[in-house]
């Protein structure tokens, strides 16, 4: 579970620099909008910890956007506002996050579901956290 300093400090980070549509983080809403737009949701599905001096642990993880446009509008919006998100983070570091390289956006046979096509990317990130 990634440490909630770091969550804060991404979804600040992504909603304050990225307005091509509404970003939605995990648990904010109970369903997929219904109004046939773009959206994009933040989750972060895998961190792990150790203990790297007696008042340290050091976080490594990844945090993920998925960005879903339109069925049957084509994919290009998707990846240009995803190549726009890594921008955003890609080799930064905020609030103590240190971000590296993004993966490039991505899909699989589970993309075209719904009303919606989606598109992914991983950014994978480090945390120092102080006890």
């Amino acid at each position: 579970m990634a440490h909630l300093s770091v969550v804060r400090a991404v979804e600040d980070r992504l909603k304050d620099g990225f307005t091509g549509c509404p970003v939605y983080v995990e648990n904010e809403v109970s369903e997929t909008p219904t109004n046939a737009t773009a959206w994009a949701l933040l989750d972060f599905p895998w961190s792990r910890a150790d203990w790297i001096t007696a008042d340290e642990f050091q976080e490594e993880g990844g945090f993920r956007v998925v960005v879903a446009v339109p069925r049957r509008d084509g994919a290009h919006r998707a990846r240009s506002w995803l190549d726009e998100i890594a921008a955003l983070f890609r080799g930064q570091s905020f609030e103590g996050v240190q971000c590296y390289a993004p993966q490039s956006a991505s899909s699989d046979d589970q993309s075209e579901r719904g009303a919606y096509f989606r598109l992914s990317l991983t950014v994978p990130y480090e945390f120092i956290i102080t006890e």
